[in-house]
């Protein structure tokens, strides 16, 4: 995967770090991590800190355009990047040749590799290699507005796809999609996080939290949340977490912002409800899968709700627009017993789709 799990807390590397985790523990596997030097930005004290936090994974970081190198970056990687016949594809020729060379110096029983745009790696792999796509995301629907290229974009995403004996995805929508389209074997794979609802207090210090990123899609939803939303909102403060600070340049009443914080789990134990404005984007939402674990009902758009098994009584409060939106937050902070209804309804439908015993179930099956 290309991502750096130790940076930041967006939810690929959420993610990504509950993956490695139960590989780390698992004594019966032997692991080895391939990420990307420039792609995740690492340096050598998150390298440092990757060891030390998972001992028992071997780990590699490789460079996609070996831009310290004019004559590598331009032969190597520019001029190939023009002959390129996949228009999803975003691996390099350098790229392709030092993951090769990672398999032949060791023995793979299987290989994951993460995103259909990194999916072209596979053809370095022997035919005795088992082949899984951990699909995160289906990428031609985050081009959906380059309406005279979604032909090509699907169908080279499929290719792509079929290259795997086995799919992960954790969009009951998008497996439906790869079912109909790749002949594969399609796994659900339940997100999961730890129950941390029993850690939840009803001593709130917090009467809203949203805790994002800064990607296209959460920009998008928060400034529609501010300058839409939070008119309607009296005398209830929004506590914002992460990089989506960054993105917010003009003050706002009532409005908190914490950036980027060491313990993300005291805002969840102490926070009234979650909110995830979210107007496009595809796949499930980790910040949502997140919240719900603590037991904090959410307030979202139906694109919050994208992914889930469930799509009512899952503890997400679904908005048709921006006054929907703040009457389902006021509702949550003055109706106690409808309050207690929809965190009931969270507890109970996280507790069924998302258990991390049943992950880890899924996980050895598929090795």
């Amino acid at each position: 995967m290309p991502d750096n799990p130790i940076s930041g807390k967006a939810g690929n590397t959420t993610r990504l770090n509950q993956l490695l985790s139960n590989f780390n523990e698992n004594e019966n596997l032997e692991v080895t991590f391939v990420s990307l030097r420039d792609w995740g930005m690492w340096n050598n004290n998150d390298e440092v800190l990757f060891k030390q936090k998972y001992p028992n994974i071997s780990f590699y970081s490789l460079d996609k355009k070996y831009k310290k190198n004019f004559f590598k970056y331009f032969f190597l990687y520019k001029i190939p990047y023009f002959f390129k016949n996949n228009s999803i594809d975003l691996t390099s020729f350098i790229l392709r040749k030092e993951f090769s060379e990672i398999i032949k110096k060791n023995s793979f029983d299987t290989a994951i590799i993460s995103y259909a745009v990194w999916g072209k790696l596979v053809e370095g792999l022997s035919d005795n290699v088992y082949k899984i796509i951990d699909t995160h995301d289906f990428i031609t629907a985050q081009s959906r507005d380059k309406e005279n290229k979604i032909g090509k974009l699907f169908q080279d995403e499929i290719n792509i796809l079929r290259k795997f004996n086995e799919i992960w995805t954790y969009s009951i929508e998008e497996a439906y999609i790869f079912e109909q389209f790749t002949g594969k074997k399609i796994t659900l794979m339940p997100v999961s996080f730890p129950f941390n609802y029993y850690q939840h207090t009803n001593d709130f210090k917090y009467d809203v939290i949203y805790v994002a990123s800064d990607n296209q899609h959460n920009i998008t939803g928060i400034h529609w949340f501010l300058h839409d939303v939070l008119p309607n909102l009296n005398n209830i403060n929004i506590h914002l977490i992460g990089k989506i600070c960054n993105t917010i340049s003009e003050e706002h009443p009532n409005v908190i912002k914490h950036g980027v914080v060491d313990d993300i789990d005291s805002f969840y134990k102490q926070a009234r409800i979650a909110i995830c404005p979210m107007l496009s984007g595809t796949g499930i939402k980790i910040k949502v899968l997140e919240a719900l674990s603590f037991g904090l009902p959410v307030v979202t758009n139906r694109r919050g709700v994208d992914g889930l098994i469930n799509k009512t009584n899952n503890g997400c409060v679904v908005a048709e627009d921006s006054q929907d939106f703040a009457n389902a937050i006021t509702r949550l902070i003055s109706d106690n017993n409808y309050y207690e209804r929809i965190k009931s309804n969270g507890i109970n439908y996280f507790s069924e789709n998302h258990n991390p015993e049943t992950e880890k179930k899924i996980i050895n099956i598929s090795l």
